[in-house]
This record gives C-alpha cells, structure tokens and sequence, in this order.
C-alpha cells in the first residue's frame, strides 16, 4: 500500500530507455488516492516536486507489478 512519507521508486515503461531507479517520498495524497504529490529524494532532479498517479509507484507489497504500459514506437 502506497502510504504517506513513505519512500517509492517508479514503475517502468517497457521499451522506454529513460526509466530511472531514484527514490521518490510521498509527501501529499489526494482524497480520492488516486494522485500523490512527491519529492525526489536521489538523482539529477533531487528535491524537485512531482505528481504522479498512484499506479505509477511501486508497491512494495507487490514488487513483481514493476511496469506501468509499454511504449509503442508507430
């Protein structure tokens, strides 16, 4: 479960070569949970802020659900 100051990583994109592994903590949930407001705790952009639809985390209680779509180059 996605939970408030917790800290998350991103879910991958198949076939998109700009995924990242950096640590992402949640620092606001909208009341529907559907949508979190982040700060990035590692990487290049550290300390900037994102929002991210909450399926996009990865959820330690399912680590094996590590990819959110695949990218389709036409």
């Amino acid at each position: 479960m996605i939970e408030l100051n917790g800290i998350y990583k991103l879910k991958h994109i198949i076939n998109f070569e700009g995924n990242i592994d950096d640590d992402f903590k949640v620092v606001a949930i909208s009341k529907d949970k559907k949508m979190v407001a982040c700060v990035q705790l590692t990487g290049i952009d550290a300390g900037e802020r994102f929002v991210f639809m909450i399926e996009c985390l990865l959820d330690p209680e399912h680590p094996e659900d590590k990819y959110y779509g695949e990218l389709i180059e036409k």
